[in-house]
């Protein structure tokens, strides 16, 4: 495997809100071409830590580093604009607009009249469809309300990607989809894998993660507790079994 670039660099990231420590000291790295997964039960950190990445939060210490350069966005919109996006697991689409409209919304396209240009969102439409997986949609102008969870969660992706998202954060990508939805989330996973697009994928779902990560960065307590590559780790069970071992070791309240 060629050496890849660091995309993103946590070193030792603390977030308390009033006497409550939601992050404890967290370092981690992201790579172009890779998908991080960070892993932990509910309430251990995972939310926290990406909105202090996009600035959201603000860390109380710690450093960030983008792309080599240290960073420190004021809020999401900043860190959009340098090409970290984030996909909400709430963040839905518009049903009643077309995937073309939900891909350009806000960002539509005019022509030289100050008119929406349509013909370009729809060819740019057709490209994203194609780039993530559903060239046989084929058909910007359906409604968002006829697609599956699992295209709609496509579209989120495509949409990132469309406007030069150089890492997503996908947080529960997953969530209340069918399996064969959540194959098609994660083909386009991959597809952004063989872009040089890194990945920070946030999931409680091992089984799930196992499938499309490089690396697991476990999280509990707003601590780290370990990070494996798949080749160290070796199957979901074993990784499984490393989370248990961090739940029976953790302190009693």
């Amino acid at each position: 495997m060629s050496e890849r670039n660091q995309l993103l660099r946590l070193n030792d990231i603390k977030k308390s809100f009033g006497s409550i420590r939601a992050l404890e000291g967290v370092s981690l790295e992201v790579n172009e071409g890779e998908v991080l997964a960070l892993i932990g039960d509910n309430g251990a950190g995972k939310s926290t830590l990406i909105k202090s990445i996009v600035g959201y939060h603000q860390p109380d210490s710690g450093e960030i580093y983008w792309k080599g350069e240290r960073v420190n966005f004021k809020n999401p919109d900043e860190a959009l604009e340098r090409g970290i996006s984030v996909v909400y697991q709430d963040m839905e689409l518009i049903p009643s607009l077309t995937v073309a409209r939900n891909l350009f919304l806000g960002k539509e396209p005019t022509n030289r009249f100050g008119q929406l240009d349509f013909d370009l969102m729809y060819d740019e439409t057709k490209k994203v469809l194609d780039d993530i997986g559903l060239a046989s949609m084929n058909d910007p102008e359906l409604p968002a309300e006829n697609l599956s969870g699992g295209e709609a969660q496509s579209i989120k992706i495509g949409r990132a990607l469309h406007f030069d998202a150089d890492l997503l954060i996908l947080d529960e990508p997953l969530r209340n989809l069918s399996v064969k939805e959540s194959e098609k989330v994660l083909e386009t996973v991959e597809r952004t894998k063989e872009q040089g697009i890194g990945t920070i994928y946030i999931s409680h779902n091992i089984f799930n993660a196992y499938d499309v990560a490089d690396r697991f960065h476990l999280l509990d307590s707003g601590r780290t507790i370990d990070e494996f590559t798949k080749e160290e780790i070796g199957s979901p069970k074993e990784l499984i079994e490393q989370m248990k071992k961090v739940a029976t070791q953790r302190p009693s309240p």
